[in-house]
């Protein structure tokens, strides 16, 4: 799931650390600490709040929000800045104590990286009515999203795969911002307990690189790709919410995200002549998952998660000969297409008080990963199915969860 087939394969391996992405973070089989998080919100008045977050995972200490934000006087407008999760889709500014499942939906795992957030600043204004309200907004980043704005260093001795030492020319990484986003939400209330919603957002990122590093079978050779990136993403909302907590209630949601990744080849270990042509990296993904609360304690939920519905690499836009001095060899302008990922997931979370809950989640997901099925050496898309089971305990010593969300 971390390191899939296709586009979602390693290819932003970080040079400092010799390690790739991890789209959101790893769990593996057996005991985990997801994290402790320690936050502090604060007023002052109603036009100035704040919010400092600070986690670990028992490795590492970090610092995940910590932000002001000012609001003007009875006109919704407001300006936020420091360092923040963006407001894009619906459960990107959640935290992970905060999901509804275990785990994250896929698109947000794999399009974007685990989320979205940076230093930086953002824009937004909302109004309320009896039976609407609506918020958008705008935010300006400077981070370094694996997925979207992965920023490599400009490596001037990188030792490929078969042990050369070669220089990769990376561009410099551009003044802030790195990224661009832009939201909005709708919320209407046709008639009380009832409430429809929908949301539309795209992300930009000025500057995206990668590096590909060789896999047989996979990456015939070292090579890397700089550009820009463009990611929409809509949504769909329904909840019921009921007077009493024994007449249940529904949450239902549903996102669709589709990206595009606009990229030249800037360095190819074994082919020059393919240095300077373009590649366009498509890939989408969407989730729709429904929870309902069967009694005061006890909620039930499940979710269809996709990604790579769409997953492609165009190389159709390159000119038919190369650049000088290879105008006599023709450009490859082959497009591949790839295999997506997708699951099933059902939860079952038990609220043990208003401050403890034990979730009990089980995830059946097929996938095409990279395997070398005929031990040749090289490796071979195959399909898989797995089955992951997950039991989780979550524990707030502060503010009860359902007062916590961390959501705008």
């Amino acid at each position: 799931m971390q390191n899939p087939n296709g586009i979602f394969n390693t290819h932003s391996d970080d040079l400092a650390t010799g390690g790739g992405h991890q789209h959101g973070g790893a769990l593996h089989s057996g005991l985990n600490f997801r994290s402790a998080e320690f936050s502090l919100s604060a007023a002052y008045g109603r036009y100035l709040d704040g919010r400092l977050n600070i986690t670990t995972d028992g490795r590492t200490i970090a610092l995940e929000e910590a932000w002001l934000r000012g609001r003007a006087r009875d006109s919704g407008t407001a300006l936020k800045f420091g360092k923040f999760l963006s407001a894009v889709g619906w459960q990107n500014a959640l935290h992970p104590h905060a999901w509804d499942f275990v785990d994250q939906p896929l698109p947000y795992q794999l399009l974007l990286a685990g989320g979205l957030g940076g230093n930086g600043a953002q824009a937004s204004w909302e109004h309320h009515e009896s039976s609407w309200r609506t918020k958008i907004g705008l935010e300006a980043l400077t981070g370094g999203n694996e997925a979207i704005a992965a920023l490599r260093p400009n490596p001037t001795a990188f030792t490929t795969t078969q042990g050369q030492k070669v220089s990769v020319p990376f561009g410099v990484r551009p003044d802030w911002p790195t990224i661009w986003t832009v939201f909005g939400r709708l919320a209407i209330s046709p008639m009380a307990g009832q409430e429809w919603g929908a949301n539309l957002g795209w992300v930009h990122g000025r500057m995206h690189q990668e590096l590909h590093q060789f896999h047989p079978g996979i990456n015939d050779a070292d090579h890397a790709l700089q550009g820009h990136t463009d990611t929409l993403v809509a949504g769909l909302r329904y909840a019921q919410m009921t007077e009493k907590p024994t007449q249940g209630g529904w949450d239902v949601m549903a996102e669709y995200f589709y990206q595009r990744k606009d990229l030249l080849l800037n360095f190819h270990q074994t082919k020059p002549w393919n240095i300077g042509q373009p590649r366009t990296l498509n890939a989408d993904g969407y989730y729709v998952q429904a929870r309902y609360r069967v009694t005061p304690s006890w909620t039930a939920g499940l979710r269809f998660d996709v990604t790579g519905h769409i997953q492609e690499a165009l190389r159709d836009a390159a000119p038919n000969f190369c650049a000088p001095p290879y105008a006599n060899l023709r450009c490859p302008r082959q497009n591949s297409q790839f295999e997506g990922i997708s699951r099933r997931s059902a939860l079952v979370d038990w609220q043990i008080d208003t401050r403890q809950s034990l979730r009990l989640q089980i995830s059946r997901t097929h996938s095409s990963v990279a395997l070398d099925s005929n031990l040749d050496g090289r490796m071979e898309a195959v399909n898989q199915h797995f089955t992951q089971a997950f039991l989780q305990y979550r524990l707030a010593l502060g503010t009860p969860p359902k007062h916590h969300r961390h959501a705008d």
